[in-house]
């Protein structure tokens, strides 16, 4: 599995600005983006409000600027992240998450389905949980993976993020102490298929790596060509 994890996507003020917003709104269920009661118990920043929009707005401009994020995923689309909030006892259960955001979603008011058919669907090739909390203010709340060789939790700094596939059953940990905070976002990748992304990121290596001992060189030329030329065979776009 393919799980990528980057550091400092939020600065210290783009994180303290989200915090004073977060710690300041409005939550409501978070089955409003899917769940049920039995899998799943934690709340959301109620969306399309003035608050909910500022925070988006912060995540959105960090994410696009990251270049290591986006040539790692090339996104095709990308949703608007949900921001959560756990509280003591909160959790969800393992789960897959949804193939096509805005397709099977639980949002199924009456303006939703009068839109165009195919308007604002994301096929979620990638999930990304970005952590909006310290690590040391809440108890629990990691993010698990489960494998063939046991679980992987993880529990990131405030600001940094992990990268993973979406068709990977995963779940968040109870909650035993403080709030945790996060943002997560679904990515429409030009390269859905896992091993031609690890085969193009890959060759994008490779050329950074050539790029910083022999700029000049035919072998960086050929990488490069090579690496433009793979991810011309096998975008989708």
């Amino acid at each position: 599995m393919f799980i990528s994890k980057f550091d400092n996507i939020l600065g210290k003020d783009a994180l303290a600005s989200i915090r004073k917003i977060v710690e300041t709104s409005k939550f409501v269920d978070g089955r409003i983006s899917g769940g049920n009661a039995r899998d799943k118990n934690n709340l959301e920043l109620a969306p399309e409000t003035e608050k909910y929009v500022e925070v988006v707005n912060i995540i959105e401009r960090a994410v696009r600027d990251h270049v290591e994020l986006n040539l790692t995923s090339f996104p095709r689309y990308m949703t608007r992240p949900i921001i959560s909030r756990y509280e003591v006892g909160m959790f969800y259960k393992e789960h897959v998450d949804l193939p096509v955001m805005g397709f099977m979603s639980a949002d199924r008011t009456m303006g939703r389905w009068l839109s165009p058919v195919g308007l604002n669907y994301v096929r979620s090739d990638l999930s990304m949980t970005l952590f909006l909390s310290d690590p040391e203010s809440y108890g629990g709340g990691e993010l698990t993976f489960e494998g063939a060789v046991g679980a992987t939790r993880v529990k990131l700094d405030a600001g940094s993020a992990i990268l993973y596939p979406t068709g990977s059953r995963h779940s968040v940990a109870p909650i035993t102490r403080g709030v945790r905070y996060a943002g997560i976002l679904w990515i429409q990748t030009l390269f859905p298929t896992e091993a031609h992304r690890q085969a193009v990121y890959d060759a994008r290596r490779l050329l950074e790596m050539i790029a910083k001992i022999a700029p000049q060189s035919e072998a960086h030329d050929l990488a490069q060509e090579s690496f433009y030329n793979l991810c011309r065979i096998l975008a989708e776009v």
